[in-house]
This record gives structure tokens, C-alpha cells and sequence, in this order.
């Protein structure tokens, strides 16, 4: 069952997902049906020789639900580490009712094995950032997605988060990473951006 929700001045759509022995709710906050819904390339990324992503747009050429995904063109040089991270900052701040958080990625066929994507949030008073432990390995010609727990015993976050966290949350990021290899340029896709209960 799938029901149109308001999130912050925009529309999400929220999902009844089957779960064992449960039925948990799902709300598409970001599906990239209205266009890039915000996010965009962070200042400070734009003059980092480890940055790889040269522009954010929504595309009709792949989607994972509906018509459109975001975009991102990214050149990895290949040879030394670098990543492509988009942003968004947040509307609705105060996440304690969700448990989880998803989103999903995608590369074309023709890209190499070896691009990763994680999950970066910002939050609470003071901005702090707090990055996924272990990158998620993507699949050419598949849709990956990553999901994380955000609940405090959580063990995907490489910095702890107490209870008081999923109050503040202030920034959404994803990034994909190049360690060293491969060297591609091309597109990287994001869609359904998901919190979970």
C-alpha cells in the first residue's frame, strides 16, 4: 500500500513494506520526481583534488521507482583515492521515529567493478559528521541499496551516535568512492531515499 505524504514543502511517498512477523512503514523522502529536490555539491568539495563529481542533475535514462533519478557525472581519475559526495540539507530534522535508512545506487553496465557508496549525515548544534564504517561495493548494471541503523547500539557509523541524534539530524550526504581504482567517467545514479520505522 503507497500513500502521499508531505515532506518538508515537498511530496514523499509513503510505503507499507512486509516485514516477518510485522508491518513497518517506509517514506520515500527523496524519489527525484520533482528534480534534484535540493541536493547539490558542497562548496568546500569543489576545490579538493580528491574530488571527483563535476555536476548534479535528474535523469529519465535509469530509475529505480518511477520515472527519475539524480544524476551525478563523475570522473575518478583512478591512481589515488577520490570520491563524488552530493548533500542535502534537511527539513524535517527530528528522525526518532525511524529505526532505518536506505538509499540506492546505481552505475551502467559499461562501468568497472570497483566503486563503492556510503551514507554520511550531519548533526546536532554543532554540525557533526559521522560517516558509515564500510563503504558498500556497487554492482555495474544493478541497483545497490545501503541501508543503515539508526538507532544508538547501531555499528554501521564510524563515530557513536546517542539517542539524542535522530532529534537533530541536519545534513543527508552519499558518497562514491574510488580507492585508487578504477579510473571511470560516467554517471552514477541515487533514488529512493528512504527512512524506515
Amino acid at each position: 500500500m503507497r500513500r502521499m505524504v508531505s515532506w518538508g514543502g515537498g511530496v514523499a511517498v509513503l510505503l507499507f513494506c512486509a516485514m516477518p512477523l510485522a508491518l513497518a512503514a517506509e517514506i520515500v523522502i527523496y524519489g527525484f520526481e520533482g528534480g534534484v529536490e535540493g541536493w547539490a555539491i558542497p562548496d568546500w568539495a569543489k576545490f579538493s583534488s580528491d574530488y571527483a563529481l563535476k555536476g548534479v542533475s535528474v535523469s529519465k535514462a535509469v530509475a529505480q521507482e518511477g520515472t527519475s533519478a539524480l544524476e551525478l557525472q563523475a570522473e575518478f581519475p583512478g591512481g589515488r583515492w577520490a570520491g563524488a559526495y552530493v548533500e542535502r540539507e534537511i527539513d524535517v530534522r527530528d528522525w526518532t521515529q525511524f529505526r532505518h535508512l536506505s538509499v540506492s545506487l546505481y552505475v551502467p553496465p559499461e562501468a568497472p567493478t570497483g566503486l563503492k557508496g556510503r551514507i554520511i549525515l550531519t548533526v546536532g548544534d554543532a554540525w557533526q559528521w559521522t560517516e558509515m564504517n564500510r563503504a558498500v561495493a556497487l554492482q555495474p548494471g544493478a541497483w545497490t541499496s545501503i541501508t543503515v541503523d539508526l538507532t544508538p547500539t547501531s555499528l554501521n557509523w564510524k563515530f557513536f551516535l546517542d539517542e539524542e541524534f535522530r532529534k537533530d539530524v541536519r545534513k543527508l550526504g552519499v558518497r562514491i568512492e574510488s580507492d585508487t581504482q578504477p579510473a571511470y567517467r560516467g554517471s552514477i545514479f541515487v533514488d529512493n531515499v528512504c527512512l524506515a520505522e
